[in-house]
């Protein structure tokens, strides 16, 4: 709807704005999830460091989100300030808030919403290798073989946001006789991100596949769920970066609306992660051989039937009741123990 107080600023421009303007507003909604799933995880850690004599793995995990929460925090600051500035503040600037974007990059407003936001997300691109190293620990394939070309990925990343991170804090935002950095990092961590969400999906898939050909399909649902490979793969983040990248690609201005909250969606992937490894329902290191070696075994008691105290299986025969017991628990924790229970007769 046209209206006689339109800017006098093209179509391009004005749609450009427009999806500037929202990607504030998403963001804002994507921290908002932010807060609430940091201080969830801060207590489920926190709860393990005061409880747990080994607790060098939460304290990290607790180290690792609080850092990355303040980064969070800093870059959501940086981008209200700084949208303030191009529409409130400044917003007779020539040209617009667009202008004002593209030349005043360099302010120091504005690079505090770049050195954390990259930070953000080269630390939250670190987890997701890490997950990706836990997951295919104990493959029939050395793990170097299969983590060698994510490895890479990632150290090419860390180039890659220095010298972009040189490119926008000096006194321009590109140098005229130099490669703009921006597009090649961003399509680099998305790159990264994608493969190991598609790469951590087929790992699931395939022990869901076999251990229901062996078990059934109600075992190991905790790790192969659908709920549980897409929060593990970090599949929304994966997704979010996606949409970004066709958007990009098709020239449509409405990709501003994604670019921007890109580090806090990747956060509240990273926070989704550690959230399941804090209460102890994510993949580990001895998840594969837990599952692929906890076959049942016949125990010849009459009528009893063994109950562990989170999942059990039960084979009957005619003449005998066979109890199955598998549970991740029982594996990692030697001390659970094990009821016997009468079972009704047939």
């Amino acid at each position: 709807m046209s209206s006689s107080w339109t800017p006098n600023e093209s179509p391009q421009t004005i749609l450009a704005e427009e999806g500037w303007l929202q990607s504030t507003v998403v963001s804002a909604v994507a921290y908002g999830i932010d807060v609430a799933l940091y201080f969830m995880c801060f207590h489920l850690l926190f709860q393990q460091i005061i409880t747990r004599t080994n607790y060098k793995q939460p304290l990290s995990l607790l180290i690792y989100i609080t850092v990355s929460f303040i980064l969070g925090t800093l870059f959501i600051a940086s981008l209200a300030d700084f949208t303030q500035l191009a529409f409130i503040q400044d917003r007779n600037y020539p040209g617009g808030p667009n202008a004002f974007e593209n030349d005043m990059f360099s302010i120091p407003i504005d690079n505090l919403g770049n050195v954390t936001g990259m930070l953000t997300t080269l630390l939250a691109d670190a987890l997701v290798v890490w997950r990706c190293m836990v997951i295919y620990t104990g493959c029939r394939f050395p793990l170097w073989i299969i983590m060698i070309f994510p490895w890479l990925m990632f150290a090419a990343c860390i180039a890659m946001a220095l010298m972009w991170l040189v490119q926008v804090t000096t006194t321009s935002a590109y140098f005229s006789n130099s490669i703009n950095f921006t597009i090649p990092i961003l399509a680099l961590s998305l790159a990264l991100n994608i493969i190991i969400t598609i790469a951590i999906v087929l790992r699931l898939l395939t022990f869901r596949y076999n251990i229901s050909k062996a078990f059934g399909s109600k075992y190991g649902a905790r790790y192969t769920s659908v709920a549980a490979m897409i929060i593990e793969s970090a599949a929304i983040y994966s997704t979010f970066s996606v949409g970004f990248l066709a958007l990009f690609a098709l020239n449509n201005p409405i990709s501003e609306t994604f670019i921007e909250p890109l580090p806090e969606v990747q956060m509240i992937a990273m926070l989704l992660i550690i959230f399941r490894v804090a209460q102890g329902n994510a993949w580990s290191k001895d998840s594969a051989d837990s599952l692929m070696t906890s076959e049942p075994q016949p125990t010849s008691v009459g009528d009893l039937v063994f109950v562990s105290q989170n999942v059990s299986e039960t084979i009957t025969s005619s003449n005998h009741t066979f109890g199955a017991i598998a549970t991740h628990e029982a594996c990692e924790n030697s001390s659970h123990g094990y009821r016997a229970e009468r079972s009704s007769a047939a």
